[in-house]
């Protein structure tokens, strides 16, 4: 039997299980109501009780149930002064309360959900409708305390990966302050490097241009052709020496404020300096419509002046350079587009076309750095944009570079 004085539950019958029935507690001041409300929901789960409010939130504080019948009026602390402080007490607060009343009243009902009551069933009680309430809110407590679970699980994941997120991020900090001061480095390495090896490349350079200008008529064929092969690579070695400072400067950002660039009288700027060249390939270079970008002039300069000498020079024996230049706007983008009638690239090597020192064909056909196209790259990224090509082996090739507009 149950003592509804004490509030120490009578032994009851539950069925085996490796999880612990429900804990339900009944608070009522009439010991007969308390024995009605026990007999109907004893199969439901193990039962506990208390017959005034002090003592039913002291059986919470050791214990908290999984769902509290509560009397709504009873006397000394009522049921909604019960009610009151369990949704104060944080380790209470989401137990379900059904109140168990005489009240049938609108008001007194929405006075006890707007107080946090979960249901309430109406004296005098029918067994099926208190079993089929019951059963419902500890179903509900139940799905609610696997999500509080699961959500703590996952704050628990969500904290380690944070820490380790941290972990990572200074790390990485750590690792990208010493590459900045490698990098710092490299460039001061090559600044010097390239001062101090230009000096003696350009004395090479200038006194064989003056053997071959005041002695030539007197050496023999092959004399003259070694000096020709001495001054090519003087001239090369030069080349490469400012393509890699102007490589290690794009790959430090070292870049001026952008302004608007029209890139119309740049191309004939450009056509101008390479005049020359085009006139000993008999190459034909046809220029549209072209738009103001946003960029660095001289920047924008080396980018083109890069595709169209690799147009010129990436040529089969016998052909006539053709070379188009046209531009279009989408996306919030202007897309440039130089189309030549060249070699053209392989799908092998298009993966490594714009890598640095990347050649694609030997050196004795076509001359270069190898850098010319990393720089084309890191200038278009450097602006916002992009460069990418089309190409047909043999036939030719188009690239696309993206630009911001003006």
């Amino acid at each position: 039997m149950i003592s509804p004085v004490t509030g120490h539950p009578a032994p009851i019958d539950t069925p085996q299980s490796t999880a612990l029935p429900p804990d339900i507690l009944i608070v009522d001041d009439d010991p007969g109501m308390v024995q009605t409300l026990a007999r109907v929901i004893r199969p439901l789960g193990r039962l506990r009780f208390a017959t005034q409010g002090m003592d039913a939130l002291r059986l919470m504080a050791e214990a908290p149930p999984d769902l509290v019948l509560l009397d709504a009026q009873m006397p000394g602390m009522s049921g909604f002064e019960v009610l009151e402080a369990i949704k104060c007490d944080a380790q209470l607060a989401d137990i379900p309360v059904i109140f168990v009343t005489s009240q049938a009243e609108a008001q007194f009902e929405q006075t006890g959900l707007e107080k946090g009551a979960a249901d309430f069933i109406a004296k005098p009680i029918r067994p099926a409708i208190v079993q089929a309430r019951v059963r419902t809110q500890l179903r509900l407590k139940q799905a609610n305390d696997a999500l509080k679970q699961v959500a703590a699980t996952d704050r628990l994941n969500l904290a380690e990966a944070l820490a380790e997120l941290r972990a990572s991020h200074a790390q990485l900090q750590n690792t990208a302050e010493e590459l900045k001061l490698a990098n710092e480095g490299l460039l001061q390495f090559v600044r010097i490097s390239s001062h101090d090896l230009r000096e003696p490349l350009n004395t090479v350079v200038q006194f064989v241009g003056l053997v071959e200008e005041d002695h030539s008529a007197g050496l023999p064929d092959d004399a003259r052709h070694y000096l020709k092969l001495v001054r090519s690579a003087g001239e090369r070695m030069r080349t490469l020496l400012d393509d890699v400072v102007r490589y290690a400067r794009l790959q430090r950002g070292e870049t001026e404020p952008r302004t608007p660039v029209a890139l119309g009288p740049l191309l004939a700027e450009l056509c101008e300096a390479l005049a020359a060249q085009l006139d000993a390939s008999d190459a034909e270079l046809r220029i549209g419509a072209l738009p103001v970008v946003q960029g660095h002039a001289s920047l924008l300069s080396l980018l083109f002046q890069n595709l169209v000498s690799n147009a010129l020079k990436f040529m089969p024996e016998g052909r006539a350079p053709r070379i188009d230049v046209s531009a279009r706007s989408a996306g919030g983008m202007v897309t440039v587009t130089l189309e030549d009638n060249g070699i053209g690239i392989t799908p092998e090597g298009m993966e490594q076309l714009f890598q640095p020192f990347a050649r694609l064909n030997l050196r004795r056909e076509f001359e270069g750095s190898g850098l010319g196209l990393a720089i084309c790259r890191q200038i278009a990224e450097a602006h916002g944009g992009t460069i990418s090509v089309r190409s047909r082996p043999g036939e030719g090739s188009a690239f696309e570079v993206t630009l911001p507009p003006a």
